[in-house]
């Protein structure tokens, strides 16, 4: 995968799933306000130097669909179906035309099935279905293991983060976070570092 041409197509990504999830809002009424400018070029440097490291395709559909994922469930508390549906079908179909769709199914059943597991232990307190569903296209994304890996280092990003707000006395105990930005997080970290690289 040609690294100019894989961050270019991630930025382009990153405004068409813009596009997926304003359209969803307004469905839903409600505003998720202007495309931040430095998405798409995150998503192009993730993009970009996934495709270095010999990453496959669907890194593309990863680290724009996780970006706009983490944004929209900042300012909304919501992950909007369209777009996890968007995500999983354009991994689904990058992983086809990479003849990686055996690793893709693996890590979307390893990475979303845990978050599903975990999602039914706690009732749904402790983790939204949006974050099962965008778990999901991850794992068709990234493949095994680095889909597990993406959501591993998620929810390392996210605990991190709630021990220093305990520690710094901005949130209480039983607070809850917004999870889409680590799993945002933890899908960059697995693309762009040894560790999340899968043969």
């Amino acid at each position: 995968m040609n690294a100019a041409l894989a961050a270019a197509a991630a930025a382009a990504a990153t405004l068409l799933y813009w596009m997926i999830a304003a359209d969803a809002a307004g469905r839903r009424q409600v505003t998720i306000g202007a495309l931040p400018p430095a998405l798409p070029v995150l998503a192009a440097a993730a993009a970009g130097a996934s495709a270095l490291g010999g990453g496959h395709a669907a890194a593309i559909a990863a680290t724009a669909g996780t970006a706009v994922a983490a944004v929209v469930d900042v300012r909304t508390g919501s992950i909007f179906d369209p777009l996890t549906f968007a995500l999983f079908a354009a991994a689904l179909a990058l992983a086809v035309m990479d003849e990686s769709l055996r690793d893709a199914v693996a890590g979307a059943a390893c990475a979303g099935g845990g978050l599903l597991l975990l999602h039914a232990l706690s009732r749904g307190r402790g983790l939204g279905l949006g974050d099962v569903k965008l778990g999901f296209g991850v794992g068709m994304a990234l493949g095994f293991p680095s889909g597990v890996t993406a959501i591993a280092l998620a929810f390392i990003f996210g605990g991190a983060y709630g021990v220093w707000l305990l520690a710094s006395k901005r949130a209480t105990a039983g607070a809850s976070i917004r999870f889409g930005p680590f799993i945002a997080a933890g899908t960059f970290a697995a693309l762009v570092t040894p560790i999340g690289h899968y043969a």
